[in-house]
């Protein structure tokens, strides 16, 4: 009988966009998979790729009382006695936290993959404290830590985590075919600028607001397009002013969550994503992907992707008037300019950040933990 492995995050969505790469190796390679989360209309998806999918109703994603976190390990401790999986790899910080512990209580190995260390580690000192204590006592239960990028592990081990095995695995993985470049971009003298990701403050949603506010009327031809969801019961999500405030402004067009993001992409010439911090954001390396140039900070996991002269422009996190300068700079550059910098971030995407690496890397770990 094949080895089943466990998957565990805090949402089906997560599980479904952000490990595809992973639970299709694993089925090609014969392995069982489980996903355990929260059911949110992307379950059936999972089951009908050929996974089991359990709902983990007791994961609030937002929440963070101690009687809620107590009921999900207990919940945890529970269900990885009842699946009995030869292996769980958990996603997302809940899980991380209360998973490792879970899995060591009933003897299971683990993996603990850090996509990035959150909002909480940008906001609120008692927070972040908290959190930090809560990786020092929980991350080296499991067997592995994976991290997106070496300035996270070298985060967690500089607050005295400790691991059995620490692995650098970069990002979720791309489909390359998926994320071909396409010929959306008509001939017009127009630019179309793109956010990608989630409408939270965190992601610099207000500096890339102040940054058009100071530019717009300098560039009458150009757009700023946002894609991706407004949560407001998120708690970092951009406050309502300053959104209202925002897409306002001239030329800005907000078109919601998209499931397809593809086309959106394909008929921008530049992405942007002015964050504070990050694991290794996948907007940026789809866009890459698809033959993009991209404008992004200089924090951890924007900047391993944004090399100035070469994929785009690089320009200090919450500057909006570094922000500002890149737009212009892009909006003033030739198509074939744009061309050269799309070429090679396609080029940095495929020999490091694509499905078939990132996939790869986790199976030898796989492996290697199952013998």
């Amino acid at each position: 009988m094949q080895p089943s492995i466990l998957l565990v995050s805090n949402s089906a969505f997560n599980i479904l966009h952000f490990r595809r790469s992973l639970w299709r190796m694993l089925l090609q390679e014969g392995y069982n998979v489980i996903a355990l989360a929260p059911a949110d209309g992307k379950e059936k998806l999972l089951e009908k790729a050929g996974l089991r999918f359990i709902d983990l109703s007791s994961l609030q994603q937002y929440g963070n009382g101690p009687v809620s976190d107590v009921l999900l390990y207990k919940t945890l401790v529970r269900k990885y006695g009842d699946l009995r999986p030869d292996l769980i790899l958990h996603f997302t910080i809940k899980p991380n936290i209360y998973g490792s512990v879970a899995a060591q209580k009933v003897g299971i190995p683990s993996i603990a993959t850090i996509t990035g260390l959150g909002t909480t580690w940008l906001n609120g000192v008692l927070l972040r404290k908290i959190t930090q204590a809560l990786y020092r006592f929980s991350l080296p239960a499991s067997n592995v830590i994976v991290g997106q990028n070496a300035h996270d592990l070298e985060s967690l081990q500089k607050i005295g985590v400790k691991a059995k095995e620490w692995q650098l695995i970069p990002g979720s993985g791309i489909d390359m075919d998926e994320f071909a470049p396409n010929d959306l971009v008509v001939s017009s003298p127009a630019k179309h600028f793109l956010f990608l990701g989630r409408m939270l403050i965190d992601k610099g949603l207000e500096e890339l607001f102040n940054a058009w506010h100071q530019i717009h009327h300098l560039l009458p031809d150009a757009h700023l397009h946002l894609v991706g969801e407004l949560d407001r019961q998120h708690p970092r999500c951009i406050p309502e002013k300053i959104w209202t405030a925002g897409i306002d402004l001239p030329r800005v067009a907000y078109h919601g969550y998209q499931e397809n993001v593809r086309q959106y992409i394909g008929r921008s010439q530049v992405v942007i994503l002015p964050s504070y911090r990050e694991g290794i954001p996948r907007s940026l390396l789809e866009s890459m992907s698809m033959g993009k140039p991209i404008i992004a900070t200089d924090v951890p996991g924007c900047r391993e992707l944004a090399v100035p002269r070469k994929t785009g422009w690089r320009v200090p996190a919450r500057s909006s008037a570094a922000l500002a300068e890149a737009i212009l700079q892009a909006s003033r550059s030739k198509p074939e300019e744009l061309s050269q910098l799309g070429n090679n971030g396609r080029k940095l995407v495929q020999e490091g950040y694509s499905e078939t690496i990132v996939a790869q890397q986790y199976l030898e770990i796989i492996q290697d933990l199952l013998g």
